[in-house]
């Protein structure tokens, strides 16, 4: 492979949770002598490729509708037209776009969620003549993100649709096994797993208040997990502030309104920060400056949440709170929570022992499956 074009919804300098996916391995591709170029939303000064606006770039925060199987008119339209999600109208856009160029690459890469990046990428890659690899960082239908996957006809459309998309890749990944599974149900042959990773790059610390002890969750909760509760999270550094005065939580990405509102609520609320979204490199930065990085799951968390990935490659305690089968992954300290924050001191170095999974190990994993899948 010399030229790879990667197709993505999200990309930065937008700030969400499937962003730092395609932007990592882009930049470790093109450490490695790769000419790789971008087709996104947006895109950082320089970044070489094509910026396609998209008028909803951000995540927007998840109705409150009900999930019931009832169809509403503006459904009706939206499940005949816009197969298999809205996005599809974007995503074609882009298509065209980059197909317009007079470049030719040898891969097109087309990264997932939402879904109908795929049948963009899938169009791209026949009309260049270009070998598609189709990317799965999320379930599609098992534990959808979009509510109206949950009504029957959906469900058994959107099947028929991947079963027939697939067909056509000829490298197909998928984040963590679980996803991998749901792939081959939908017709895969061979869906290989590509793991979150996170950048090898560390970046300067940031400067907390001194004297205190900072614990910082970097990333979306509800927005990334629906099942998983801020309150699970808030519960066990509740307990801990509460019997010193010497710790501060700092929540460092896109929260739900509902769960500001419970932040605002607790009554550890004086020691808790919300940041909001904030550029890669400055939340790596506070993640760096930290003195414990903390994450929740839930009950129905198929995996370890990705953040795991980023928070091994900084020599600084983990915190898990939530419950679930998840708990037992050998990357998360077999602690819990109240144990940890109760006796945090600073400098306690990484009370787990495991290897971070980088980018340029993933990009020498993806060259290799695309070189077998080439043959």
């Amino acid at each position: 492979m010399q030229k790879l074009l990667i197709l993505a919804r999200h990309y930065p300098p937008a700030v969400s949770g499937g962003a730092a996916r395609p932007y990592l391995l882009a930049a470790a591709l093109r450490d490695i002598g790769i000419d790789v170029r971008v087709c996104a939303p947006s895109r950082p000064p320089n970044e070489p490729g094509w910026t396609v606006p998209h008028p909803n770039r951000d995540p927007a925060e998840p109705s409150s509708a009900s999930t019931t199987q009832r169809l509403d008119p503006r459904a009706i339209g939206r499940d005949l037209l816009l197969w298999p999600d809205p996005d599809i109208r974007w995503a074609r856009r882009a298509a065209r776009v980059a197909a317009a160029s007079d470049w030719r690459p040898d891969w097109v890469l087309s990264t997932s969620p939402p879904e109908s990046i795929h049948v963009a990428g899938q169009w791209l890659a026949k009309k260049l003549n270009a070998k598609w690899a189709a990317d799965f960082r999320d379930l599609w239908l098992d534990a959808p993100h979009r509510r109206e996957r949950l009504r029957w006809h959906r469900r058994i459309g959107e099947r028929m649709m991947a079963r027939r998309l697939l067909l056509h890749a000829d490298l197909v990944l998928a984040v963590d096994p679980v996803v991998a599974n749901e792939l081959r149900e939908f017709g895969a042959n061979t869906p290989h797993v590509l793991a979150h990773f996170a950048s090898d790059a560390h970046p300067h610390a940031f400067a907390f208040e001194p004297d205190k002890l900072h614990i910082v969750h970097a990333g979306s909760i509800a927005l990334s997990d629906p099942l998983a509760r801020i309150e699970d999270l808030l519960r066990p550094f509740e307990t801990a502030a509460k019997a010193r005065g010497d710790l501060r939580l700092h929540l460092v990405g896109r929260l739900t309104s509902a769960e500001i509102e419970t932040v605002k609520s607790s009554p550890a609320a004086a020691a808790i920060e919300i940041h909001g979204p904030k550029d890669y490199e400055i939340a790596r930065s506070m993640m760096a400056g930290a003195d414990a990085l903390i994450l929740v799951g839930s009950l129905k968390t198929h995996v370890p949440p990705s953040k795991i990935r980023e928070y091994l490659t900084f020599d600084l305690p983990i915190v898990a709170c939530g419950e679930g089968t998840w708990r037992a992954d050998p990357r998360l300290p077999p602690q819990n929570a109240d144990t940890i924050l109760s006796s945090l001191n600073r400098g306690q170095g990484r009370n787990v022992d495991a290897r971070p999974f980088l980018a340029r190990d993933a990009a020498q994993q993806f060259l290799e499956l695309a070189e077998v899948a080439r043959r």
